[in-house]
């Protein structure tokens, strides 16, 4: 599962950097007039304007930041993200953009209400308001708050930045680096963030094919047990957790080292592994008892497990908030549901024969699940938990990945070797992509660009354009791959 954020734009990029470093000079400056220019000496007054003249200029600039960000949509919060942490970024954003347009405009005020007025770079801007001292005190006053708490808030916001490239490594900071940088920002980040890897679990071979996700190359091969299949990766990309189907465990694998390093017990036959968006829990589903078996990543340990009504789970995948687990029953007919505030299963939702592959809509509001022996796809109403649609897909329907945009859902149809991509709002078929045989399971890339597909028959991963929707390569890996995962 892909839960990387896709980086910004770059006009979005050039204004981010270039106003962030020269607000901050320019708070330096003001912080620092009286003593580059002491009040009362002939170099006070073209001081001042200078940095009168510099805050108009940033005014600009800033107005066209926040207007190139309210007409072109910004990367979403990745998913692991929880939601107060996703409300006080959002919060704190605001804080920041109210602080850059009221720090030039409050200054600006201020000169109006004295007889000095502006110099704009030489040019005179007469006064357009009385010499009014008091009023001027205000303004003056508000100026120098608000450039006090924008300090604060640039500390909290370089701060929470350097949290996510250094300690949590999620690829939240890369969003906003520029590109030409990103060898030396990899290299600062560690090996994990060197690079995208797409991770695939071949069952027929035990192993996990490492791919580059920049020159879709084989990387490396790391030993997963003797039949691995679901693989989650955690949030700061350091570990993957792989269930070894006949050996009934959950492998842990170092991924700095390549190679397992540790297990946690599971039930009989564990399948699909999904992880919750915050990464602090793996939801195993498990064949053979009929349930879903919840480890604490941060422990490496089993800390419940809930049992289902459907039979034969094959897939445990978490709704965007984490609130919800879909588990699809393969011998069930239904997709159970599995509150995660109460621990249990609260619902089953009737769908097509030998339901498989899920996935969700980045909003949330909808679920979307292969029924491989009727060859479709049931949309599901999350909220009201009831199926909202069902769609044909191709023969053998499997593995399904939503794109971040939300308007297409990718659907691989194990009986002709094929991909379809699905208009999410009309729930047509817009495109059929050939691809090895008996594709299964899916990753998107991280920045939504490159669909991965496990074709198990084939021994390969096809690379498909997520956005022309035609194949572009195809992988040589080990036998039977089942899935991909990515970070």
């Amino acid at each position: 599962m892909n839960e990387q954020a896709a980086r910004y734009d770059r006009v979005a990029m050039s204004l981010h950097w270039a106003i962030g470093i020269a607000l901050l000079a320019q708070i330096v400056f003001g912080f620092l007039l009286d003593e580059l220019a002491p009040r009362g000496t002939p170099a006070r007054g073209p001081v001042i304007n200078l940095h009168k003249s510099i805050g108009l200029v940033l005014l600009v600039l800033v107005v066209a930041r926040l207007a190139w960000r309210l007409t072109h949509q910004p990367p979403r919060w990745p998913d692991h993200l929880r939601p107060a942490a996703k409300r006080a970024a959002d919060w704190g954003h605001r804080a920041l953009y109210l602080c850059m347009v009221a720090l030039p405009v409050s200054g600006y005020i201020a000169s109006n209400f004295s007889k000095h007025g502006v110099k704009f770079f030489g040019i005179a801007m007469p006064p357009w308001g009385a010499d009014l001292p008091g009023v001027y005190a205000f303004f003056n006053g508000l100026h120098v708050a608000l450039a006090w708490g924008f300090t604060a808030l640039v500390l909290g916001h370089v701060g929470v930045a350097l949290m996510h490239l250094a300690v949590w490594r999620d690829g939240l900071f890369q969003r906003m680096w520029p590109a030409t940088l990103a060898v030396g920002l990899a290299l600062l980040a560690g090996p994990a963030q060197a690079a995208p890897f797409a991770y695939v679990p071949n069952e027929g071979s035990g192993t996990l094919s490492v791919i580059d996700v920049a020159t879709d190359q084989v990387v490396a091969e790391i030993a997963a047990g003797k039949k691995p299949r679901g693989t989650v990766i955690t949030v700061d990309g350091q570990r993957a957790f792989v269930s070894d189907q006949p050996n009934n465990r959950l492998v842990i694998v170092d991924l700095a080292k390549r190679q397992a390093s540790g297990e946690v017990a599971l039930g009989e036959s564990p399948e699909g592994v999904g992880l919750s968006p915050d990464g602090r829990w793996a939801a195993v589903a498990i064949e053979e008892s009929n349930d879903v078996a919840f480890v604490d990543t941060a422990s490496n340990k089993l800390a419940y497990v809930v049992k289902v009504s459907g039979k034969n789970p094959e897939h445990a995948v978490f709704s965007p908030d984490g609130k919800l687990v879909f588990v699809s029953a393969e011998e069930g007919e239904a997709v159970n549901v599995i509150d995660m505030a109460k621990r249990q299963d609260v619902a089953r939702i009737p769908v097509g024969a030998r339901p498989r592959g899920i996935g969700f809509s980045p909003d949330g509001a909808r679920a979307y699940v292969a029924a491989e022996n009727s060859d479709e796809l049931y949309v599901i109403y999350t909220r009201e938990l009831k199926v909202a649609a069902k769609v044909k897909a191709g023969s053998r329907s499997n593995g399904v990945t939503v794109h971040p945009n939300g308007k297409w859902v990718f659907v691989s149809n194990g009986g002709a070797a094929s991909v379809s991509v699905i208009d999410a709002a009309t729930l047509a078929t817009v495109a059929t992509v050939p691809v090895g045989q008996r594709p299964w399971n899916m990753a998107l890339s991280p920045d939504g660009a490159k669909l991965y597909v496990a074709c198990g028959r084939s021994g390969s991963v096809v690379v498909v354009d997520a956005q022309k929707h035609v194949k572009l390569a195809e992988i040589t890996v080990g036998k039977l791959p089942w899935g991909v995962a990515i970070r």
